[in-house]
This record gives C-alpha cells, structure tokens and sequence, in this order.
C-alpha cells in the first residue's frame, strides 16, 4: 500500500512539473514578442518598405514586388479607371523600362507620414526620370502617393492606397 501511494505521488509530481513547464514555455513565448513600436519608429520602418518597393520597381522585380501587398489590398492606382487588386497591382511597371535606349529612374519626397496604432498612412512625391545614353534627363513624370502599411505576421504590407499624376501647377507642395 505505502508502495502504490509513493507511486501515485511521484506520477502526481512529475504530472504537475510537465504540466508547469509547459504553462512556463507558453508564458515565455507570450513574453517573447516584440515589444510595441513607438509612432516614430513604426513611421521609419513604413517609409523603409517605401523604399523597397521603389527597388522592386527600379530592378522590374515584380514577383518581391507583390509581396509588399496584402492579400486584399484594392487601391485607386495611376493606371487606367478604376480600382485594382493585388493581381493587377504590377502591371504598369513593365511600361517603365519598355523603350531600351532609355533608362529609368526615381527619386523620392517624403510629405508626410502618421502612424495610428498598428497602422501607418505615408504621403509622398515620386519624380520618374528617363534618362538617354549620356544621362541627360529626356522625360519626367511627378506622381503623388498615399500608401497604408499595417504590421502583419510581423511583416509591413500595403492595405489600401491611390497614386495620381501631380499637378505640377499646384499652389503648394
């Protein structure tokens, strides 16, 4: 009898040690996670993205491209009449680099960004430059952009956003 009750109180102990443990690993992990970003940092890692993406559109890589892109993303693009999804979202930058005896480029102006909790908004300028052989600017374009980064899985991807041609006769920038 004093056999089976030392028995049952070493199962009953190694019970409740596994069973702590693996309440303790789970706490663990629950600690583990990032700690919250503060608005400005959640700013600079949304404007990060910006620029990324911009390499995708330098480098015509639209597969990376695309995983900048929540899965149901619709936007207001500069390309033609209406709204897009993620399937369309990479088809006008294959038009950038058409014409080979021009090169493309871009340069970025940062406006404005404003993080609300988990969500970033950021508002800029994109000049696109192509330039020809000597590297004499031959056509610009100025665009406006508004992208709407949120933190997913702990990766930034773009949840809505419009593009348009700038007026280039606006009264201020």
């Amino acid at each position: 009898m004093k056999n089976s009750i030392v028995f049952n109180l070493i199962v009953l102990f190694v019970l409740l040690t596994v069973w702590s443990c693996s309440e303790n690993s789970k706490n663990l992990s629950k600690d583990e996670t990032e700690p919250p970003l503060s608005k400005s940092e959640m700013e600079d890692e949304a404007w990060h993205m910006e620029e990324l993406y911009w390499e995708y559109v330098q480098n015509i890589d639209t597969v990376a491209y695309k995983t900048l892109w929540h899965e149901d993303f619709i936007g207001y693009p500069s390309f033609g009449d209406g709204v897009s999804d993620k399937r369309k979202i990479a088809s006008w930058i294959p038009d950038l680099h058409k014409d080979p005896d021009l090169k493309y480029s871009y340069v970025l102006h940062k406006k404005a960004s404003n993080a609300i909790e988990d969500v970033v908004v950021a508002f800029y300028d994109t000049e696109y430059l192509w330039t020809d052989k000597v590297n004499q600017v031959v056509r610009k374009e100025t665009y406006k952009f508004t992208h709407t980064w949120k933190k997913v899985d702990g990766k930034w991807v773009i949840l809505g956003g419009m593009a348009a041609v700038k007026n280039q006769y606006s009264l201020s920038d």
